[in-house]
């Protein structure tokens, strides 16, 4: 029996329900991405812990850490926009492979000159020079990629999974690269280094930094076997030339006033962030007891915690009021950081990082969701690596003024700049563009 155009009219229509956090997995393309960079990340997770701690056995200095994170970061800010402009053009699976490409030989050649006890402090800048350059094309591709792949269903979910899986790495990670690195290297810390007259086995720090290499040489083939994604999206009225390209983005963010205010804030945000966490925490692992391993705990638990908060952020119901729970967490994450200037016991550390990393994890996932359903395709890597100049752009100046700071006083450093974010977060709250962020 057939219903009447009126019955139809008024019948309730029903709507799909939301696909589940594992539909995606359905999609090959995805299925490859996904595994590739997730064997990828678990290794960056040793390079992490491997290159801070290499740094401080040839120094003992905070500021030379804080130097060679701010070289790596140098590169990153200024060649982002044009890896953005590249991604548009060629596609984010091509701009990824020849980037991974190039970091299996990168990391390849550290780790044998770790292996070979010829390393010396130059070819640490050196290296992260080079790896910044690469980095700087490939972030605006990696985050582009998702939207390229899958329907606009299934943005969140492989969001979702792809950040869940790097914190599930994130988590595992640096505690095994700890473990391996405190195991094969025999020295914990800078006393116990002290006492062998300076020299150390680098041995660990080899096997980590070759993993590393391993790992992407793995993503990197998984990314050849893709069927999709190996051109770019349409691109009509586009400038021909890059630098058109380029402006062409720009014009784009500064006409939006919340694609422009994301962008600031993003920047302010990781300028309080970057440095004390990645000049700040192995310093403060190498006071404590358990050396390398402590590192290694603290980096696992900000993982653990982050997996826990991506996690929530693919399965519960998307905050209606995005822009207020996405900034009252990061004034969380603030006061998470301003703790670990008290920290003098290894759990403490490993407790604070945990709750950080559950806010970070949250955030990252709703926030990239919603950008990516809101910028058009064929301007994806362009839009996305001005978001990921805003992550990193202030990186260099972030770590070297952590690295001045961390020498003469760990817990000024950890207070002002916990303060200094969470004022960030409360002052981004009084702005109308945040508030009004709605999923």
């Amino acid at each position: 029996m057939e219903m009447s155009d009126s019955a139809q009219a008024q019948a309730p229509k029903l709507t799909a329900p939301p696909p589940s956090l594992l539909s995606v997995l359905r999609v090959r393309d995805f299925r490859l991405v996904w595994t590739g960079e997730s064997i990828s990340l678990l290794g960056d997770q040793f390079y992490m812990v491997a290159l801070p701690w290499l740094t401080l056995q040839l120094t003992g200095s905070g500021l030379a850490l804080g130097a060679v994170a701010a070289t790596a970061g140098i590169p990153r800010a200024i060649f982002m926009l044009l890896g953005g402009a590249l991604t548009d053009r060629f596609s984010p699976r091509s701009v990824m492979f020849v980037s991974n490409t190039m970091r299996v030989v990168l990391a390849g050649l550290v780790a044998i000159l770790v292996l070979t006890h010829t390393i010396q402090l130059w070819m640490l800048f050196v290296a992260a020079l080079l790896f910044g350059l690469v980095d700087a094309f490939f972030f605006p591709a990696s985050s582009a990629v998702v939207p390229m792949i899958v329907d606009a269903d299934h943005i969140p979910s492989g969001n979702a999974l792809m950040q869940i899986t790097a914190q599930l790495s994130g988590f595992v990670g640096p505690a095994l690269a700890g473990i391996v690195i405190a195991q094969l290297t025999g020295v914990k810390d800078l006393q116990a280094l002290e006492a062998t007259g300076g020299a150390v086995d680098t041995a660990g720090i080899g096997v980590a930094i070759g993993f590393d290499a391993l790992t992407f040489l793995i993503a990197a083939v998984l990314l050849w076997l893709m069927r999709g994604g190996r051109t770019a999206a349409a691109q009509s009225g586009e400038p021909q030339n890059v630098l058109g390209a380029i402006g062409e983005g720009l014009r784009l963010v500064w006409r939006d006033p919340i694609l422009r205010t994301m962008v600031v804030l993003t920047a302010a945000i990781n300028l309080f962030f970057t440095g004390p966490m990645g000049v700040g925490i192995p310093v403060l692992a190498n006071r404590l007891p358990e050396g390398a391993a402590a590192f290694g705990y603290i980096l696992s638990a900000f993982g653990g915690g982050a997996l826990v908060g991506a996690i929530l952020a693919g399965t519960l119901p998307p905050p209606k009021r995005l822009g207020i729970v996405v900034m009252s967490l990061i004034g969380i994450a603030g006061i998470g950081l301003g703790l670990f200037g008290l920290v003098n016991h290894v759990l403490v550390a490993v407790l604070v990082a945990a709750g950080m990393g559950m806010a970070i994890g949250f955030t990252n996932v709703s926030s990239i969701s919603w950008l990516q359903k809101r910028i058009p395709p064929e301007k994806m890597g362009r839009v996305m690596s001005l978001v990921m100049l805003g992550s990193f752009g202030l990186g260099p100046i972030s770590n070297f003024l952590a690295g001045l700071l961390v020498d003469h006083h760990l817990m000024l450093m950890f207070s002002g700049a916990g303060l200094m974010l969470l004022l960030v977060a409360l002052f981004s709250l009084s702005n109308r563009a945040v508030r009004a962020m709605e999923n």
